[in-house]
């Protein structure tokens, strides 16, 4: 069990003059590795995320289509940049309904999977009840559920394989069981739930009257969009998911949530202002982009094709090596092996910074320490060289 403000890892103490890597929390240690990596124009991180923005395709349609001519005197806003306040941007909706198979009155827009979830805390769990979360994670969804007053319980998703045993979940839920937050595929491991699992967690949860919120984020990289979302499944599953990962549309602040219609009217009773961060002119360019879809499902595909034989053949030499152990997961961006012999990742990543000019995430933001995360959804060429380091960087460690 957790409680408001438990520290996530076990970061060594800050050294003098300052130390990213004695962040407690992970978007902190991000912050400060940007700051540093701007000091070393060598440096190589393999920690990122998400797909990398595609800036002109982004700069090309806000040209062409969100600005259009008007006689009445310049440039005015196109059809597109409509209110949001009622129930989000119209041409938005239809687009993600169209590409979902969705229907309006189960999706609402959010600025994204954090402003959904915060949402669904502050309208569904009171102080002191409790939220079900999966370990490893991404610890954000556990902070904020913190944050809200909720009792955080850890769903342990073990290694090497990081499923979930919808028995076990039955097992640790009480009748003060609010949520079980699940991110499908898993961050920070890139594992896949089937539907059948997730079906069966759900008709767990609704035993005690929770709901199954799962973090779609990932989704399209390991499912075709018509197969639809999540809350498909089950009458208590909400599915939430943005614009960030996969088409890398950070800069948006688009996401949505989908659900049944009474879990909406809700959460919509108890927060009649939604999600007061959604923007009338990112919501409207994020229209566009649903509606021309397929340019950039395009774009993340040819990147993923690019990217993802590099990863597998670096990963196949070093588990010959000896040196990693884990299986790439069949879609996604995400790697999460575990380190032979390493149990100190904290030692092991600052090492790498220091001597390789490389950073890779430390599995203890995630919690788990002797993992650590990495992206591959960027650059092929600097992927290969980033994970040379790497490979060479575990040997020196291991033979040190």
């Amino acid at each position: 069990m957790k409680s408001a403000g438990t520290p996530v890892g076990s970061a060594p103490a800050a050294q003098p003059g300052g130390d990213f890597f004695a962040a407690t929390h992970y978007a902190d240690w991000v912050r400060g590795s940007l700051h540093a990596m701007a000091t070393r124009p060598n440096a190589i991180a393999l920690y990122d995320s998400t797909i990398s923005e595609p800036s002109r395709l982004l700069a090309e349609l806000v040209a062409k289509a969100l600005v259009i001519p008007s006689d009445a005197g310049g440039p005015r806003f196109g059809s597109r940049y409509v209110s949001v306040f009622a129930n989000g941007n119209r041409f938005l909706v239809n687009a993600l309904c169209a590409r979902y198979g969705e229907t309006p009155e189960r999706l609402q827009t959010v600025t994204g999977v954090t402003g959904g979830l915060q949402l669904i805390l502050r309208a569904l769990v009171k102080p002191g009840e409790r939220v079900l979360i999966e370990n490893p994670g991404f610890k954000i969804l556990s902070n904020l559920a913190l944050e809200a007053g909720a009792v955080v319980d850890d769903l342990e998703r073990p290694a090497p394989d990081f499923g979930v045993d919808p028995a076990q979940v039955a097992a640790q839920l009480t009748p003060d069981t609010r949520l079980v937050i699940l991110t499908n595929p898993h961050n920070p491991t890139g594992t896949c739930l089937d539907p059948a699992t997730l079906t069966a967690v759900a008709r767990a949860a609704a035993r005690v009257g929770a709901l199954l919120v799962v973090d779609e984020v990932y989704g399209d990289f390991s499912r075709r969009p018509s197969a639809g979302l999540a809350a498909k499944l089950a009458p208590n599953i909400i599915s939430l998911s943005s614009l960030t990962k996969v088409f890398g549309l950070f800069a948006l602040k688009c996401g949505w949530m989908v659900a049944d219609p009474d879990v909406l009217a809700r959460i919509r009773a108890r927060q009649p202002e939604g999600d007061v961060g959604v923007s009338k002119l990112a919501h409207a360019v994020a229209a566009h982009v649903l509606e021309n879809a397929d340019t950039f499902d395009r774009h993340w595909q040819a990147v993923m094709t690019a990217t993802t034989p590099v990863l597998r053949r670096h990963a196949d030499a070093m588990r010959l090596d000896g040196l990693i152990e884990g299986a790439v997961p069949a879609s996604g961006c995400l790697y999460f092996p575990r380190i032979v012999g390493v149990a100190d990742t904290w030692a092991l990543t600052r090492h790498l910074w220091n001597q390789a000019d490389l950073l890779v995430a430390p599995g203890d933001y995630f919690g788990l320490a002797g993992h650590v995360r990495l992206g591959y959804a960027g650059d092929a060429e600097t992927l290969d060289k980033g994970l040379t380091r790497l490979h060479a960087g575990l040997r020196a460690w291991r033979n040190r």
